[in-house]
């Protein structure tokens, strides 16, 4: 761990050039410098993808030098950014050469990418403890901002902050240059789970749209399936196939084994935070959703299915909606974050969608490249309405505002 004070000063603070009183920047090489509850006592009102167990997840997948930039004042951690150094491959939907077609260019030693934010969930978000004073929150997210743009130029490379919520992004805005980049990069989609289950649910459609939702749970049941809830630690051997199966569809280059091995994985790490809602025809596992779970909110991340039933059993919606909001109700969740895509499909079964934004520092876009950046923002923009105007939140006019 290196940092530019003592982190347990008597006050917390160091002097800046002004004279005044500032947060304390501390710089973590690993999240296993950090504490974990005091982590993520920083992290309680974010998303699951900044809080230290799934940091430290992604730290395993040894593809970046992490660091992870913390403002703290008496003691405590006010704000922070973690960050990740890539000088080769990239992840998939995390690399502006991919993103950015045209307009970025790939990861390499002489060039790194420096990445804000998370690097595995796609909910990036600057960090700012609950409670903090609006002046104290200002302050830290301008120490943390700061370093990171430092970083990013003696890199050489691209410093990037992707899939930022909006609550981050107005945190963020008061402190960017004419020359960094605000675009809208993708939306994530939330659930609201009523405390009645399924007859909140129900409210939230009238009579003729709940028609063919209650036909897919018939389908459901009709198949001879039931759903059972597992730990990962009593099932992770059985989800590799089925997950295969539908990353295969899609065009990802994984086998059953190595899905079984990521899974096993996340077995050492996550068996008292992550459950599993299966399907049974018998006692056979025909699909499965997987669930993570940090404050209210569940987030679906992983799931699999037997091709041969399926359609048929709509195995699908059923694990993925309406056993989610069966289980969330009975345990107290208020939301289902159910991540990015097939939004008309999310849309219509209840979800909204949520602004996720980049925002790439000292961005090296100028006319045409500016221009084709500008449009296919713009044609993300009118696709993410068509399914649900409140896409186009305050934060988003805030933006607009800014000229971006």
């Amino acid at each position: 761990m290196t940092t530019t004070g003592t982190d347990g000063a008597a006050d917390g603070a160091t002097r800046r050039g002004d004279g005044s009183k500032g947060p304390e920047l501390v710089e973590l090489t690993s999240i296993r410098d950090a504490e974990a509850d005091r982590w993520n006592a920083l992290a309680g009102d974010a998303a699951l993808y900044s809080t230290h167990r799934w940091l430290l997840y992604g730290e395993e997948l040894a593809d970046a030098a992490s660091r992870h930039l913390v403002a703290a004042c008496g003691g405590s951690y006010v704000a922070g950014l973690p960050t990740h150094r890539f000088t080769g491959k990239v992840p998939h939907f995390y690399d502006p050469a991919v993103l950015f077609p045209g307009a970025a260019e790939p990861a390499t030693p002489e060039r790194p990418l420096l990445l804000g934010g998370t690097r595995l969930g796609y909910t990036s978000e600057v960090i700012v403890a609950p409670g903090t004073s609006g002046p104290l929150a200002a302050a830290g997210v301008r120490t943390v901002l700061d370093r990171f743009r430092t970083l990013g130029a003696e890199g050489g490379g691209l410093a990037a902050l992707l899939y930022l919520t909006d609550e981050s992004v107005e945190r963020l805005l008061s402190h960017l240059g004419p020359r960094d980049q605000v675009v809208l990069m993708d939306a994530t989609a939330v659930l609201p789970v009523d405390p009645d289950g399924l007859e909140g649910y129900r409210r939230r459609f009238t009579s003729h749209q709940f028609t063919s939702i209650r036909r897919e749970m018939r389908r459901y049941t009709d198949a001879g399936c039931r759903t059972e809830v597992k730990r990962l630690s009593e099932c992770h051997h059985l989800l590799g196939p089925l997950s295969a199966q539908v990353l295969i569809r899609y065009g990802h280059p994984v086998t059953d084994e190595s899905e079984s091995e990521r899974f096993a994985q996340q077995a050492t790490l996550f068996d008292d935070n992550c459950r599993i809602l299966g399907a049974y025809q018998g006692e056979r596992m025909v699909g499965f959703t997987q669930y993570f779970f940090w404050g209210n909110t569940m987030y679906a991340r992983s799931h699999g299915l037997d091709d041969s039933i399926a359609r048929e059993a709509k195995l699908y919606f059923n694990l993925t909606y309406y056993e989610a909001v069966k289980y969330g109700a009975a345990h107290g969740y208020d939301s289902v974050d159910l991540s990015c895509d097939a939004f008309q499909a999310k849309v219509s079964r209840a979800a909204r969608l949520q602004p996720l934004w980049g925002v790439v520092l000292d961005a090296p876009w100028t006319g045409p490249v500016l221009e084709r950046v500008r449009a296919e923002e713009k044609a993300r923009r009118e696709e993410y309405a068509s399914h649900d105007p409140g896409i186009e939140s305050r934060v988003a006019r805030l933006v607009d505002a800014r000229g971006r």
